[in-house]
């Protein structure tokens, strides 16, 4: 069984690279025979040397460069793409594996139960009460997020689960969404062990500090690859595939309803957005019409619910009974 580890680089220093690679090298009880490390670098002139790639004599490293700058998706695609290992797992050059033993629990799991995708837990570095803590985040808690995830590469191609050509910034969650869309829930495998810790890195893309949050600065793409998730769905006749849109509805409505927005400027982006829903709603009425009353007000509460813990969300401002009001009724 061979895994491939791929890991997009861009402005990643090698400094920063060793803290992965060294986690990847420090494993014990494997045999790196079977291990290959792909990494991109997405079009950066922070390129990494052949004596720092060679100094790690027993890992199997192999650095392709972009012609042009695709962001992180497409660059672990390209990582996809050039690999033929029988299952696949994606690191943030700036992470690492949470313990030495990490990829021996995988890799005995894979061999024992040749699953189609595995979700380990997450141990994520956070600023809590003046300190730095660490989190663990199990099971469907690390979703959307790639982290700590196992992928087979036969599910992938049978099922033609790609990173999409424009997604850049939430490439992860389409990526993911898509899989969970396709598979049966009794073909997802938790393993509950940590594997992976998301290091703080206030200069990611994700962890930035900006005047707005990261959901309010992604909202064209978060817009716009629902649409692209519910075609593939569609096409895969996934039974996810009318219950996502209503919870996709639902999250854009709660977005633009709560205190991220809460900014003079963003009136007129909130006010596009909102006539741009109402567009799709009734465009779509008739997928609400699948689903009771009481089963919507669910999916709504648990969007709302999801939604507010993973961004920070204070303050919504709306209520399932108000959507209904604007929308159900006329439908």
């Amino acid at each position: 069984m061979i895994l491939d580890l791929i890991i997009p680089q861009y402005k990643e220093k090698e400094d920063e690279v060793k803290v992965l690679l060294d986690s990847i090298n420090n494993q014990i009880d494997v045999d790196f025979n079977n291990i290959f490390i792909t990494i991109v670098n997405d079009k950066s002139d922070t390129l990494l040397s052949d004596s720092f790639l060679k100094s790690y004599n027993k890992l199997n490293i192999k650095y392709l460069i972009n012609d042009k700058n695709t962001g992180p998706g497409l660059a672990r695609q390209k990582g996809i793409d050039n690999t033929l290992g029988d299952y696949i797992m994606f690191f943030d050059s700036d992470d690492k594996l949470f313990c030495n033993d990490a990829l021996k629990t995988i890799i005995e799991y894979l061999n024992k139960y040749n699953p189609k995708y595995v979700v380990t837990n997450i141990v994520v570095e956070v600023y809590l009460n003046g300190k730095n803590a660490l989190e663990i985040r199990k099971g469907r808690d690390t979703f959307p997020w790639m982290h700590g995830k196992v992928y087979q590469r036969e599910f992938l191609e049978k099922n033609n689960i790609r990173f999409h050509e424009t997604v850049r910034q939430l490439e992860d969650s389409y990526f993911t969404t898509c899989i969970l869309g396709v598979l049966k829930p009794s073909e997802i495998s938790f393993l509950d062990f940590n594997s992976y810790l998301w290091r703080k890195n206030d200069k990611s893309i994700t962890r930035k500090k900006s005047k707005y949050s990261y959901a309010v600065e992604t909202f064209d793409e978060y817009f716009n690859t629902a649409e692209y998730i519910y075609e593939l769905l569609f096409k895969k006749k996934s039974y996810l595939r009318f219950s996502f849109l209503v919870d996709s509805y639902f999250g854009i409505y709660i977005f633009l309803n709560c205190d991220l927005f809460d900014f003079d400027e963003l009136k007129s982006k909130r006010d596009y957005y909102s006539n741009e829903l109402d567009k799709l709603i009734i465009k779509r009425k008739n997928i609400f019409k699948l689903f009771k009353k009481e089963e919507l007000e669910k999916l709504f509460i648990d969007e709302a619910k999801n939604l507010k813990r993973r961004n920070g969300i204070n303050e919504i401002y709306v209520s399932f009974n108000d959507f209904y009001n604007k929308y159900l009724n006329m439908i």
